[in-house]
């Protein structure tokens, strides 16, 4: 008696597009890894899983058989692995560098320079963190010698940055509500846009709108007997304290968590 193997099963695009959709979402969602670098490549990876599921969908919508060729390669010699990285490098090299060697080797090059810098910065932050360094008194440093009160931060902005950013951000946040809930505090409070300038530098139209009356102008205008007085307290103050104007805010409304801003993490150009 002979026996027929059974047929190879072979994945379908509406298959792989399910197993990229689970990738994506576990990079998403917490526990996220401390570790900067684990960090950088869990992220990288749910964007290209992303960036690869669109692009197989759109494939597949038009062209059924060429998708399933993608998905079958995908699949690779090494199956769950993925696919040969030897064959695939040979096909970046005919088809995307258009058989220029001097291409890959600059792509070489550069994925070795940026593995050296991810290298030294893992190492700076290993360092940092294994031998338990706190800063003191950070917060009063980071406002540095600003006189102000609070720390505004747009929502706008926090909503644009990474995810992997946003998670420990926030859990830092519950956890100051929670040190603090016993202590009272404002209900609300009225943030304005705007910028703050010399009282001496400032038109008579610009200290009103600051709500800083002026007296004592010679005919040149501010001089050495103008006096400055605040309108909201009476209290006198001298050419050298701020007014502040109210301007239209720059950054975008956050409409309901839809408005993104590009952040430039490396902090280029």
């Amino acid at each position: 008696m002979t026996t027929t193997p059974e047929a190879e099963t072979v994945q379908t695009p509406e298959q792989l597009l399910t197993d990229l959709g689970e990738l994506h979402m576990r990079a998403l969602v917490s526990p996220l890894p401390k570790h900067p670098a684990a960090m950088g490549w869990q992220a990288t990876t749910g964007s290209m899983a992303a960036g690869f599921a669109r692009a197989l969908h759109a494939l597949n919508e038009v062209d059924s058989a060429r998708a399933q060729e993608i998905v079958t390669w995908f699949q690779g010699p090494f199956e769950d692995e993925g696919p040969d990285p030897e064959e695939h490098t040979d096909w970046l090299e005919r088809v995307v560098a258009k058989g220029d060697l001097r291409v890959m080797e600059q792509w070489v090059q550069d994925g070795r320079r940026l593995a050296e810098e991810s290298k030294a910065n893992t190492e700076a932050w290993e360092k940092k963190n294994q031998a338990g360094e706190v800063e003191r008194d950070a917060i009063h440093k980071y406002f540095g010698l600003m006189y102000a009160n609070y720390l505004v931060l747009p929502r706008t902005l926090l909503q644009s940055m990474p995810d992997v950013w946003q998670t420990p951000f926030v859990a830092l946040l519950k956890t100051l509500d929670e040190a603090f809930a016993h202590v009272p505090q404002a209900e609300a409070y009225k943030v304005t846009a705007g910028k703050e300038n010399l009282l001496r530098d400032m038109t008579v139209s610009e200290l009103h709108t600051a709500g800083v009356e002026v007296s004592g102008d010679d005919e040149l205008g501010h001089g050495p007997d103008t006096v400055y007085t605040s309108s909201e307290t009476g209290e006198e103050l001298d050419g050298d304290s701020y007014g502040f104007m109210p301007r239209k805010d720059p950054v975008p409304h956050y409409n309901r968590g839809r408005t993104r801003v590009e952040p430039r993490l490396g902090g280029g150009e």
